[in-house]
């Protein structure tokens, strides 16, 4: 017989071999869905260049890392924090200077967000709201785009949710260790983004809340969780510390404030950014099913309060709200994506209690997802590549004025038009037979090289002439998606299905003669 020692021995070793059993399942369907992720993020990734302009700039500073300082730009402030370019230039020391590994960042860090927010849906709700979440983003054409750009949304926006869930996990549980986490992250978040700050701001405005709604139900005391918020502000203060000072001691961190004002505060008017702009951003780019079984699961979120699934719905309200407040960028709504599948998730998984029924849902969700999805996987985005391969073929000095992606791409550095007076470029072609001159759309914000090239037109030669196919999101880059047809090309010289580059062979008139 056993004894009574063993007979408690018995449940409890089982209960332990369970839970293991579980988290080994729960990790191995984590990873599957991360595969996934990384198969359509990494799909035909060398077809992929860089077409944004802030992309030259990461891309530049990584490089100068990579290089140790003989090539390439040191770090842009104006642009972002450092963390993205330092993973572009680790990327480049391991796997060689070309675009497609900077693209490679945000791919694998897009990935992970896919199993990130597995293990987030696994939490707050079960584990098939985790599944279907994980699906849902895998195949959202908005998170797909951004996973496929060198720029510093996808790495933000995984930083970001990793940095709620911590804390989350520490408010929960009170457990100080996840706000030290927390902490951490939210300081990693921060030097990716100027506003990465943001989930310490989102958790202590929540906490404010509770303590002016007064909720005596709460186990862990006011000041406890006061104090651990205020371990895991000074974690992420220290660790955002030696940027504030680089940015300090280089152009001064004022003028970082100033231009983070330009775009909000310091506009004429206070919402920038109005509902029907994020209307229109999340409905081109996510699938209407998405829209509406996320919005369902909001709604089943109000009605069945927990503080978990509250606090998602609260950081990803607030993050959308203060989109508002800020210049029209389309990227700066990604990481309300994830939250948006949570919610639907939820909604699915909810809707009915019919397995059946809630994977049919899933499954049509799912294939009007990959219908965006499709037409961002055929893409193929390497027109600068393109253009700076077709270049290196003449012989001739090269006049260019193109957005700053492409002087990623040169050998040997071209003549910039914008950096030089017209009388200076005159005397420059005077001193050659012949010139290549080189321009795409962004010429139109540079009036005076645009006169330049106009007086010059009827010595200009066509000869070739790339098309640049671009995702949608770079050409609605601070304006109103309403007013698209009335913008000027000043302002919005990107066109869909019109850009393109253009490059002309210059015989000057005495070579002529």
């Amino acid at each position: 017989m056993n004894s009574p020692a063993e007979k408690i021995e018995m449940p409890f070793s089982s209960s332990v071999k369970v839970f293991a059993e579980r988290n080994r399942l729960d990790l191995g369907i984590c990873l599957t869905l991360t595969a996934l992720a990384a198969v359509l993020r990494f799909w035909h990734l060398t077809d992929l260049g860089l077409t944004h302009f802030d992309e030259g700039s990461y891309a530049m500073t990584g490089r100068w890392l990579a290089t140790f300082g003989k090539e390439g730009w040191i770090y842009q402030s104006g642009h972002a924090p450092g963390l993205f370019p330092t993973l572009l230039g680790l990327f480049f020391l391991i796997f060689g200077i070309k675009d497609f590994v900077a693209i490679a960042v945000s791919a694998l860090t897009g990935s992970l967000t896919v199993g990130l927010i597995y293990w987030v849906g696994r939490g707050q709700f079960n584990r098939k709201a985790g599944v279907l979440a994980a699906l849902f983003l895998t195949t959202a054409e908005y998170h797909l785009m951004y996973s496929r750009f060198a720029l510093t949304d996808a790495t933000f926006t995984l930083l970001f949710w990793a940095s709620l869930a911590s804390l989350l996990q520490g408010l929960v549980r009170n457990e100080r260790r996840w706000f030290i986490i927390g902490g951490v992250l939210t300081g990693l978040c921060w030097n990716t983004k100027y506003h990465g700050f943001f989930p310490l701001l989102i958790l202590g405005l929540w906490l404010g809340m509770v303590a002016l709604m007064r909720r005596r139900k709460h186990l862990v005391p006011p000041r406890v969780r006061w104090s651990n918020f205020g371990i895991a502000a000074l974690l992420a203060g220290l660790i955002y510390l030696p940027w504030f000072l680089f940015v300090q001691f280089s152009v001064g961190y004022a003028a970082i404030l100033q231009a983070q004002a330009d775009h909000s505060i310091g506009q004429s008017a206070i919402i920038l950014t109005p509902p029907a702009t994020i209307y229109f951003y999340l409905t081109q780019w996510l699938s209407p099913a998405l829209l509406l079984a996320a919005l369902l699961g909001s709604i089943m979120i109000l009605s069945r309060p927990r503080a978990e699934t509250l606090f998602s719905l609260f950081a990803t309200a607030l993050f959308t709200i203060a989109a508002m407040f800020y210049t029209s960028f389309p990227r700066l709504l990604l990481p309300v994506v994830p939250g948006l599948c949570l919610f639907a998730a939820h909604g699915v998984e909810r809707i009915s209690r019919a397995k059946s029924l809630v994977w049919l849902l899933a499954a049509v969700i799912l294939a009007w997802n990959m219908m965006g999805a499709h037409s961002v996987l055929s893409l193929r985005t390497d027109a600068y590549r393109q253009a700076a391969a077709y270049l290196q073929k003449f012989d001739a000095p090269v006049f260019t004025q193109m957005s700053k992606n492409f002087y990623f791409y040169e050998k040997e550095k071209s003549v910039e038009m914008r950096w030089h007076e017209p009388d200076t470029l005159d005397a420059m072609m005077q001193n050659f037979p012949a010139v290549v001159v080189a321009v795409d759309p962004i010429i139109h914000r540079f009036p005076q090289v645009e006169r330049w090239l106009e007086k010059h037109r009827r010595h200009l030669r066509l000869a070739h002439e790339i098309p640049i196919h671009m995702y949608e999101p770079v050409y609605y880059q601070g304006f109103d998606p309403a007013q698209r047809d009335r913008r000027p090309l000043a302002l919005a010289p990107f066109r869909p299905g019109q850009a393109k580059i253009e490059i002309y062979r210059v015989t000057n008139e005495r070579e002529q003669k």
